[in-house]
């Protein structure tokens, strides 16, 4: 069959006005959708960080609210790792979309979901976060930790283990502190903590994910803000609240479409009855004559 007649039906079929309302109906529905659950997840971590904050001294700081929360996440997730761990789980609100309500329920992706719901716990309370992916054996990703910027500068959680590290005088510990005396940091790790987690690097964002694209945008990021604070810019906290990504995406897309929508019904349905309207008139004209 020739391409053209094929191509002109599937224009065809794209401006008929029973498709294009169908699709804003879709649309419209899967905005509602979106912006109820990212209202319900938003919800729910707002009352873990008000009641984290309420069981702290009228005058806490940002050190103590991350470690109570670390606590808490700690607390949060423990149990439900332990039942949903080693579970396969399937579906698309799993596997595709994976909300921040996924690994506050389940805990199912390991540290991971740990520090998801410890991310999004401090982003709660308009805490800075970057979630770190650690160089184990040259490779990195072998283990997910979060850092938060705090009155002692950006401190490392590991939410899995419950754990931060203290420096001498006191004070939590860098990256930068742990990686450059794990000799001494390592003393303080608990007993079920895996002794390859060393601190051998971090990196924030993976920028060769997407080869081409990830790498030129790095690239830019190099040029603007030069390579050292580039490297440090971490994406992944920003993209937590997928439901309300997903809803302004859907919005947008929806505007464009509506749009069109009504370009068709103008083109459709007012542009015959103008003819209507005229060859009316023009039989009117006749008939006086």
């Amino acid at each position: 069959m020739p391409v053209k007649p094929i191509l002109k039906r599937i224009k065809t079929f794209l401006s008929s006005l029973y498709f294009l309302f169908f699709i804003n109906g879709i649309l419209l529905t899967s905005i509602i959708y979106f912006t109820i659950e990212s209202k319900y997840e938003t919800e729910l971590f707002s009352i873990i960080a008000k009641q984290i904050r309420s069981q702290l001294p009228a005058n806490y700081t940002k050190t103590d609210f991350a470690i109570k929360a670390m606590h808490t996440s700690y607390q949060l997730q423990e149990k439900r790792y332990l039942l949903f761990g080693n579970q396969q789980m399937d579906g698309i609100k799993v596997n595709i979309i994976h909300p921040s309500t996924v690994d506050l329920m389940t805990g199912n992706g390991a540290c991971g979901s740990y520090s998801t719901v410890l991310a999004r716990i401090l982003k709660s309370n308009d805490m800075k976060v970057r979630i770190g992916q650690m160089k184990i054996k040259g490779s990195y990703g072998g283990h997910i930790f979060i850092e938060t910027k705090t009155e002692a500068g950006w401190i490392v959680l590991d939410p899995m283990f419950d754990l931060y590290f203290k420096k001498e005088n006191g004070e939590p510990a860098t990256f930068s502190d742990l990686n450059s005396n794990w000799s001494f940091y390592k003393q303080q790790i608990p007993p079920n903590y895996n002794p390859v987690y060393a601190y051998e690097g971090v990196r924030y964002t993976n920028w060769e994910k997407i080869p081409g694209v990830t790498t030129t945008l790095k690239s830019i990021l190099n040029f603007f803000m030069g390579k050292e604070n580039a490297d440090q810019v971490s994406v992944r906290p920003y993209l937590l609240r997928i439901y309300n990504k997903l809803a302004w995406a859907t919005c947008i897309i929806w505007v464009f479409i509506l749009f069109y929508t009504f370009k068709v019904y103008r083109k459709k349905v007012k542009a015959p009855a103008l003819k209507i309207i005229s060859s009316g008139a023009n039989v009117a004209v006749g008939l006086k004559r």
